[in-house]
């Protein structure tokens, strides 16, 4: 939630607390909150500043409502084919765990972290590596290009635009 509406919500909430406290002291007899409230609205400017505060809180009240009810998205999914049967879709976790799959046939790697996303053109895949140090970061990084690109094509059936790789440690293999 960015910070602006945190403080709205705060704002919104810490109003909606002092309503609820008037009227609970109301309840009990203690009439100074209606005191307050016929002295507030004795003039017609009082009467106008506090429909514009009103409107305001009842437009604040409805975007939180409505920000609130807003569901989740599912697992985002991308469709992989389409036509009079149906629909076949495949979801973004799917296909980050095809390519931990392919990866795997690649020596030389200690941890990977992907991430994808769809362009018009097919997947960008962004590869997050933890390599071992003795093995050629070029080479290699062809052989994972090339081993994703084939693996996630053919098993995922998606189109994939491009693989990017950024290797960030080295680790050497322990014995």
């Amino acid at each position: 939630m960015p910070v602006l509406w945190r403080v709205v919500l705060f704002i919104y909430n810490l109003l909606l607390l002092i309503v609820a406290g008037s009227v609970v002291m109301s309840a009990f007899g203690m009439g100074q909150p209606l005191a307050y409230i016929n002295a507030a609205f004795a003039t017609s400017q009082n009467r106008m500043m506090a429909g514009v505060v009103g409107i305001i809180l009842v437009v604040l009240a409805i975007i939180l409502l409505g920000w609130g009810l807003k569901f989740k998205r599912s697992a985002q999914s991308l469709v992989i084919d389409s036509n009079l049967s149906g629909e076949i879709s495949i979801t973004v976790p799917a296909i980050k765990t095809i390519i931990m799959r392919a990866v795997k046939k690649v020596e030389g790697i200690k941890e990977i972290r992907p991430v994808v996303s769809n362009r018009p053109d097919g997947l960008q895949i962004y590869l997050h590596l933890m390599v071992n140090p003795d093995y050629s970061m070029e080479e290699m990084g062809q052989s994972i290009q090339k081993v994703v690109k084939e693996y996630v094509e053919k098993i995922g059936g998606v189109q994939v635009a491009a693989v990017k790789i950024l290797v960030d440690d080295f680790k050497a293999e322990r014995k």
